[in-house]
């Protein structure tokens, strides 16, 4: 023990002793008052610097914060005034329609029949310049609401929500609450030529869960309806039993008597499947009944619905917060392009399109449709005329089936 501290002691002597070391140095450091002040200003400079680099992350946090609250804001308008929105999800989240692209991927023709020249009635009711604060688009399915949503949304949802839905969803019947309907709205209803929307509803019948895959004369005669589920039923009984309340208790804030099904997955568990597979959203039954109808009877067939569907979106023009209503037909407006809807939407918003995102459509030239002459016929028969007039369209004046002899 005496050795190994000897040892210690010879490898550190006294005048090179870490502690010894240490005194040393501090005694013969110099002093430099020079450098003391350099470091200052350092110092303060850095200081300086921070606080100036601390306010610009401070004015860019409180920018985003505002800009979050504004999303969130319209988000959360947005998800009440579509409480099931994310159920119609499979029909707005394919991909994003290109420049004259169908909601009917098998639709490549131009529509033929019943369009008038110009592609809207005069009825629009205008708003003033500057006052729209948000777009609300309508129509029903396959009616090229996805195109134009995606569309207008690209153009101006960074200034302006545009939303689909007024009170509703946009493909269903509407109805007048200020509560739903955001303050300074203007609504935009797309039409498509009777004739060609009911080939385009047979073919893709979205939430017409007892209407798939039928030939056109049973699809187009068949009472719009299905026979109600238990599960519907069982919901009703409990509303009655704990809430003593049928009121708006349904999908979509329908009452029961209104829509078939009253809930968005009415089906047994284990009905789809590998087994069975669900198409077009049969999963999810949405059949109307008629409008202000408090029996609950149901269409006789899809093109009575179509007919109060058309005078119901006309009639969204006179709705609480509803500052402006125009109303458009598709073929229309693939046929003359975007440019004027676009530059009406400025002027009634006061705000100009995205720079970049927005990309006008041009006119575009579609060859005729090609449509099994005797369902133009029986379609010329039995469309109600009186209601397709109100929006732009009108019973041909030919038998088709004579001219395709």
């Amino acid at each position: 023990m005496t050795k190994t501290r000897r040892g210690l002691e010879r490898k550190w002597p006294s005048s090179t002793s870490p502690a010894s070391s240490q005194n040393t140095i501090n005694q013969t450091t110099p002093t430099n008052p020079r450098g003391k002040e350099g470091l200052s200003k350092t110092k303060a400079i850095m200081i300086a610097g921070f606080r100036i680099w601390m306010s610009v992350i401070l004015m860019c946090i409180g920018s985003a914060m505002l800009s979050w609250r504004q999303t969130i804001f319209f988000s959360s308008l947005q998800s009440d005034l579509s409480p099931t929105a994310d159920e119609w999800a499979p029909m707005e989240s394919q991909d994003q329609e290109q420049p004259g692209q169908r909601e009917d991927q098998s639709d490549q023709s131009d529509d033929e029949y019943g369009e008038r020249e110009g592609g809207r009635t005069a009825y629009f009711r205008q708003p003033k310049d500057g006052t729209i604060k948000s777009i609300s688009l309508l129509g029903e399915r396959n009616s090229g609401t996805r195109w134009i949503y995606g569309h207008l949304g690209l153009c101006f949802n960074h200034t302006i929500p545009v939303i689909r839905s007024l009170s509703r969803y946009k493909h269903w019947f509407q109805y007048d609450d200020a509560s739903r309907i955001p303050p300074h709205t203007l609504s935009v209803a797309m039409f498509r030529d009777p004739m060609t929307w009911t080939w385009a509803m047979r073919a893709v019948p979205h939430h017409a869960s007892v209407h798939v895959d039928l030939p056109w004369k049973e699809f187009v005669a068949k009472e719009w309806t299905m026979e109600r589920l238990h599960k519907d039923e069982a919901w009703r009984d409990h509303q009655l039993k704990h809430n003593n309340d049928t009121g708006r208790i349904c999908q979509e804030n329908f009452h029961y008597n209104e829509i078939v099904s009253c809930l968005t997955r009415p089906y047994p568990e284990g009905y789809w499947g590998p087994h069975r597979k669900h198409r077009f959203s049969q999963h999810q039954p949405f059949y109307e009944m008629r409008l202000n109808d408090p029996t609950g009877r149901p269409y006789g067939n899809i093109l009575e619905m179509r007919a109060d569907k058309i005078h119901n979106f006309m009639e969204s023009a006179t709705y609480s917060n509803v500052e402006g209503f125009w109303h458009y037909q598709y073929e229309s407006l693939l046929k003359h392009g975007t440019r004027e809807l676009v530059e009406k939407i400025e002027r009634a918003t006061g705000v100009k399109r995205h720079p970049r995102k927005c990309k006008v459509y041009e006119p575009q030239n579609r060859r005729k449709r090609v449509m099994d002459p005797e369902f133009v016929d029986y379609m010329s028969d039995h469309v109600d005329w009186r209601a397709e007039t109100l929006i732009g369209y009108e019973k041909p004046n030919h038998s088709a089936t004579e001219s395709a002899k």
